[in-house]
């Protein structure tokens, strides 16, 4: 147990020690993380919720790689990185959950049974769901901000890249949903 404890301590002081550089790393795995788990579910980007990326194609997916460079902006880099780390890893979470269903059925298939869906669904219950898994995400974030109220407290950063996540849910879950909507009614 001792070494363990040892270990940790060893690899906490050198990322303190070489804060920017691993942060900068950490947020680039994140990153790549949330490209690749996009990649795998919807090659073709048809089943991608964030209208730009899917306007814009995978060379502009692959550039949102350079965020990794943020941290080292300075003064505010590190506390605007660890809000983009929280977000990339569970957009890439959330992404994931759902790519073996679109790669076992395809993209065509998984959007047609989307269209189906939602063309049985009521808007505001779609919305409402969209709206309560937004606020349900959000509530631990404030949770964690209540706790850790201080800007100073790397915790705080991380309540913040909750909210960012749950912000991203609602935003884009909305007009992916706008979108599907939008589509049904067409003839």
């Amino acid at each position: 147990m001792g070494d363990d404890a040892e270990t940790l301590a060893a690899l906490s002081r050198f990322f303190r020690d070489h804060l920017v550089h691993c942060l900068a790393a950490v947020l680039f795995v994140g990153r790549l993380a949330d490209i690749l788990s996009t990649r795998l579910g919807t090659p073709n980007l048809r089943l991608e919720a964030n209208p730009l990326v899917r306007k814009l194609g995978w060379p502009f997916a692959w550039s949102t790689l350079l965020v990794s460079l943020v941290p080292y902006a300075e003064p505010w880099g590190a506390v605007v990185a660890v809000p983009l780390i929280v977000a990339s890893f569970f957009v890439a979470a959330q992404n994931l959950s759902r790519a073996w269903m679109m790669r076992a059925v395809g993209e065509q298939e998984y959007l047609a049974f989307s269209r189906r869906a939602f063309a049985k669904a009521r808007p505001a219950v779609v919305y409402g769901s969209i709206a309560a898994s937004s606020a349900l995400i959000a509530g631990v974030g404030l949770l964690l901000a209540l706790f850790y109220p201080s800007p100073d407290e790397w915790a705080h950063d991380f309540a913040l890249g909750i909210a960012l996540y749950a912000g991203a849910i609602a935003l884009h879950g909305s007009l992916a949903a706008r979108r599907a909507f939008r589509t049904i009614r067409q003839p």
